[in-house]
This record gives structure tokens, C-alpha cells and sequence, in this order.
């Protein structure tokens, strides 16, 4: 079984920040990678590959993060990571909401009344589907 300290100890010798060392459960793990400085590291170092994530997949799931596995979600953060189509529903002004689409992560985004969503597309598909008064930043 892979382990969190094994996950961030070859994320910091990639350059990530020391303080990510910080991160000892998964639940830990999986809001680093939700945090600007998690996903910018993510992105410029395409970390973790595929098979890592396959690896960890039932650890990080239960905060978000889902590999290789088409969801449906309504006003949640969350991080798709692999070849399958998810469609992802946002509305209201309850919080700006983070979706990460990874390693060929293919989703459906509706967005509607007003919501923000944060998209970071590292090596994803999208589509945008906005009622006129949403905001996807990309």
C-alpha cells in the first residue's frame, strides 16, 4: 500500500514546498492538492501520474477526488482524474467550488444562479454549460 509520506516525499524532491510535508492523512493530502499552491505544483510537474493515483484512488475518494470513475456530483469540490465523463452541477453563491480534471478527466460543467467555480484543466476535456449569470474561472 502506497503511503501519504511516500506520496510527499517524492513531491518535495520534485520541488514542492517543505511545508507540504505538513500533509500525513489522506484527507490532508487531498486539500493540498485543492489548494492553489497543490494544484499550480500539480500542474507545472503533472503529479501524480496515472498510476499513482490508481494506486491511492480508494484513500482519496472519500474527499473528492475520483479515478477513472464517471461521477455526478451537485455543489461539491472535486478532482477527476483519468479517463471517464463525469457532469458536474454548480449553483448559488454558497462558496466559489474547485474542480480539477486531470489525465484525461472528460466533464460536463452546468453552472447556473450566480455560482463560481474554479476550473483547473490539467490535461482534461470541458464543456461549459452557463445559465448567463455564473462565472467559470479558468
Amino acid at each position: 500500500m502506497i503511503s501519504v509520506k511516500e506520496i510527499m516525499q517524492k513531491a518535495i524532491g520534485l520541488g514542492a514546498c517543505t511545508q507540504s510535508g505538513k500533509a500525513t492523512d489522506w484527507k490532508s493530502l487531498v486539500w493540498l492538492f485543492f489548494s492553489p499552491q497543490g494544484r499550480e505544483f500539480c500542474r507545472d510537474n503533472n503529479y501524480p501520474s496515472i498510476e499513482l493515483f490508481r494506486s491511492m484512488a480508494q484513500y482519496v475518494e472519500p474527499y473528492g477526488g475520483y479515478v477513472e470513475k464517471p461521477v455526478e456530483k451537485h455543489n461539491e469540490d472535486v478532482a477527476l482524474i483519468g479517463e471517464a465523463e463525469s457532469t458536474l452541477r454548480y449553483d448559488g453563491v454558497e462558496k466559489a467550488y474547485k474542480v480539477i480534471l486531470m489525465h484525461g478527466a472528460k466533464a460536463t460543467i452546468h453552472v447556473s444562479n450566480y455560482a463560481v467555480v474554479r476550473l483547473e484543466n490539467i490535461s482534461g476535456r470541458y464543456e461549459i454549460i452557463n445559465d448567463g449569470t455564473a462565472e467559470v474561472l479558468v
